[in-house]
């Protein structure tokens, strides 16, 4: 008798053992399952945006740079931007390498790069995003130098990171106070990059003296490009007064341009037109 209870309860016991023991490899399998998308998912988010940066990197030069190689075959690549704008340069150093200095009697700041590794490391990154022509042109010299094929570009598309890049370089945010009107636009001597942003992000491309100019004004092209700006960020110190915007268009819907000086709305004017204008003094926007 005392036998068959014995065996009655190692029976049970180990029915219970062996259920919790699927119970636990089928947990373990789900948390398993479960590291392995969140971690494929963390390596796409991790791809798009090292796709997003190496757009914008070309961006960058396509407005600001210059691919070199000297009569005695050294390459190098230069970057000219305003001291406002040096967090570009830094984020470019800090990832390839190179030096920053100040010019000489100017508020520019020029980043070189020359080393071997750093030049191979940044082909390998914007080959294939490069679209100006002069600037395709100087990279193919550098391409050929190291025995690399000039990857050329695909069709810009919406999302590309290509246009935060070139607004970083030849961009600029402006509010006409006459009008009251806020203005997003890049200038080029050449119309051809000018027209391809155009047909993407609307707007217009009007003639200057000696150069081209895009201009976007109407409220659903500068909202759609805010949307864009969400997606690829400004690196550059224009994205203080790219997050102005919001609170100009929530002013401007209240007529506190109209309101008289004295009143709140008129206030809250003044006060936003003094921050705008602190821009100037590379001052961060805070509403």
């Amino acid at each position: 008798m005392l036998f068959f209870k014995l065996i009655k309860f190692i029976f049970y016991n180990f029915k219970f053992y062996y259920i919790i023991l699927i119970i636990r490899i089928f947990h373990y399998s789900n948390l398993t399952t479960k590291i392995k998308n969140e971690n494929t998912m963390s390596k796409n988010i991790s791809n798009k945006n090292d796709k997003i940066f190496q757009q914008w990197l070309a961006g960058l030069i396509d407005g600001d740079g210059c691919f070199q190689l000297s009569k005695k075959g050294y390459a190098s690549l230069e970057i000219v931007m305003q001291i406002r704008d040096k967090n570009c340069l830094y984020i470019i150093k800090q990832k390839f390498g190179g030096s920053i200095k100040l010019r000489s009697g100017v508020n520019f700041l020029r980043y070189r790069m020359h080393h071997k590794k750093g030049m191979l490391d940044l082909i390998n990154a914007v080959n294939g995003h490069i679209r100006n022509p002069i600037r395709l042109l100087q990279l193919n010299k550098i391409c050929e130098k190291y025995n690399i094929q000039l990857i050329q570009p695909v069709p810009l598309n919406y999302e590309n990171g290509w246009l935060s890049g070139f607004f970083d370089s030849d961009g600029s945010v402006y509010l006409n106070l006459k009008t009251t009107q806020i203005y997003i636009t890049a200038g080029q001597k050449n119309k051809y990059l000018l027209d391809i942003v155009c047909n993407l992000y609307g707007g217009t491309v009007y003639i200057e003296k000696t150069s081209f100019k895009w201009i976007v004004y109407k409220k659903s092209e500068i909202i759609k490009l805010l949307d864009y700006f969400k997606l690829c960020p400004s690196r550059s110190a224009k994205h203080n007064r790219l997050k102005a915007i919001k609170r100009y268009h929530e002013l401007r819907d209240l007529k506190a341009h109209l309101a008289s000086d004295l009143s709140v709305l008129g206030k809250a004017w003044k006060k936003f037109l003094l921050k705008w204008e602190k821009f100037s003094n590379f001052e961060n926007f805070e509403k």
